[in-house]
């Protein structure tokens, strides 16, 4: 029987309701990154301006940024990542929904809208990632810009088998992830398993990466235009060794 590709809210649900207690293990909320992000967003558009985020997980970004002065509103498909915001939120700073990012309705209109560390690829085909684009067209105020975080598409496409690597979450936890790589499907499928204290638990991920001038043209599309892209948060350049991409995108002049 032929289930067919998930919706993004219930594969990012999903995700985020398995990894909920362990997430911010896996993706610890300081250090150095953390501050170059609120020093690139600071310096795009400073605080106190609005700031939507998508997938906004367990806090990791949106609590330092509100301690910073951003008036932020989280929403992700998980209740679970939202219950654990909030208690790592203990001055109530950050406002949240639950919500399809994929799908994205706002009534506000915020001055930044953020979607980082892969979220943005998390959604499986190139309708539903347009589709997200022309969400956060709508949701951004006259003279705001989104930022996007996510992977450089060429560290898994240049893959040509399935991969393991190893991580320690935490000292009595051991994390490995198995990747493997649709090429012709621009599709990566991530396995995490976590092993630990008499705990096997196995978490799939899945995204689909769009390349630069793919992206730009899915943009375009949602009558968006990129106007800057860096390989890191330091807006240091892109090559193709480069890990990540940090793109800038505004609304087309009209």
């Amino acid at each position: 029987m032929t289930t067919g590709t998930p919706r993004p809210s219930e594969a990012s649900s999903a995700y985020g309701e398995s990894l909920a207690d362990v997430y911010d293990s896996l993706y610890p909320a300081t250090g150095p990154a953390i501050d170059s992000m609120v020093a690139f967003l600071h310096d795009l558009r400073p605080s106190p301006a609005s700031l939507l985020e998508l997938g906004v997980g367990t806090g990791r970004l949106a609590i330092p940024l509100a301690k910073h002065g951003y008036r932020v509103h989280g929403v992700d498909a998980s209740p679970a990542m939202l219950a654990k915001l909030h208690e790592n939120d203990t001055t109530g700073s950050v406002t949240t929904a639950v919500g399809d990012f994929g799908a994205l309705a706002v009534e506000e209109r915020y001055d930044l809208v953020l979607t980082a560390l892969n979220t943005f690829f998390m959604l499986p085909t190139q309708e539903q990632q347009i589709s997200c684009l022309r969400g956060i067209h709508d949701a951004l105020a006259d003279g705001g810009a989104a930022v996007f975080e996510t992977y450089n598409p060429q560290v898994f496409h240049r893959l040509t088998e399935t991969t393991t690597r190893i991580g320690h979450p935490a000292p009595d936890a051991l994390l490995l992830d198995t990747v493997q790589v649709n090429r012709s499907l621009q599709s990566v499928l991530v396995v995490h398993t976590i092993v630990g204290a008499g705990e096997l638990r196995k978490v799939p991920e899945v995204s689909r990466y769009a390349w630069p001038a793919e992206f730009d043209v899915m943009a375009r599309l949602a009558g968006l235009r990129v106007t800057g892209r860096w390989a890191d948060w330091d807006r240091s350049p892109v090559t193709d060794q480069s890990e990540k991409h940090v793109y800038v995108v505004e609304r087309q002049s009209v």
